[in-house]
């Protein structure tokens, strides 16, 4: 059974404007910014490197002897968790991780896989995967592990689904974020780090390399906004 998902953005949007004094986030013939920053929010939770058991699909690749690409339709592919092949002809059979790699080079010579990429997307569902190096007669499956892709928001009325209500406070703070960064409110940067905190909090398995990246990304990013913030008003102070 599925997570349970009604947060809507509406009431995301109504909740966030008692923070911005009832300041606008739809405007006449759009609803823009309110769908761009619902989008934002639900892109970041839902990036690599966070891994959600309530966002993840598997599913089963045939192998064939020297094949090495590997088209399928995933309509739902957001990015490659995880892989793993089976032996299944040799005595006892046996299972090997595969190293999920970027764009692992063209190999001719047979052997047994150890890298994996989602190398080329068409834009209509169809992802080709390679494995290096194209697997010999023993290996007939692969498992491939992976999290759907980030839905976008058409109308007011979207929920903020896959993301479960137990984690409404992190979408919550994240909008929150977005909010005052829409109107040059200071409290923007402490906010977003509150949001980055709670999101990276959530997320058990991650590495200290993996927090430190996406932290830094984006704590550098509000400091950015926050600066040009700070020019802005001392700009204006000058008038």
């Amino acid at each position: 059974m599925a997570a349970e998902s009604t947060y809507t953005l509406n009431r995301m949007v109504l909740l966030v404007r008692r923070f911005i004094f009832q300041s606008p986030l739809i405007f006449a013939g759009t609803t823009d910014p309110a769908l761009a920053m619902g989008d934002w929010v639900r892109n970041t939770i839902l990036q690599p490197p966070f891994a959600w058991r309530w966002n993840r699909t598997e599913m089963s690749l045939p192998l064939v002897t020297g094949q090495q690409d590997y088209t399928v339709n995933v309509p739902n592919f957001g990015w490659l968790e995880s892989a793993t092949v089976f032996d299944t002809v040799s005595t006892p059979n046996a299972a090997y991780r595969l190293e999920v790699d970027l764009n692992p080079g063209t190999e001719i010579v047979d052997n047994q896989p150890n890298k994996i990429s989602a190398r080329i997307d068409d834009g209509n569902g169809n992802i080709t995967f390679r494995l290096a190096p194209p697997p010999t007669a023993n290996f007939t499956t692969a498992t491939l592990t992976y999290q759907n892709a980030s839905p976008r928001f058409a109308k007011m009325s979207d929920t903020f689904a896959p993301i479960p209500d137990y984690f409404s406070h992190i979408v919550q703070q994240g909008m929150l974020a977005k909010a005052y960064e829409f109107v040059g409110d200071e409290r923007f940067p402490a906010t977003l780090q509150m949001f980055v905190r709670s999101l990276i909090g959530a997320n058990g398995g991650l590495t200290e390399s993996q927090k430190n990246l996406f932290v830094s990304e984006v704590m550098l990013t509000a400091q950015g906004m926050a600066q040009s913030a700070q020019i802005a008003r001392q700009s204006r102070s000058l008038m």
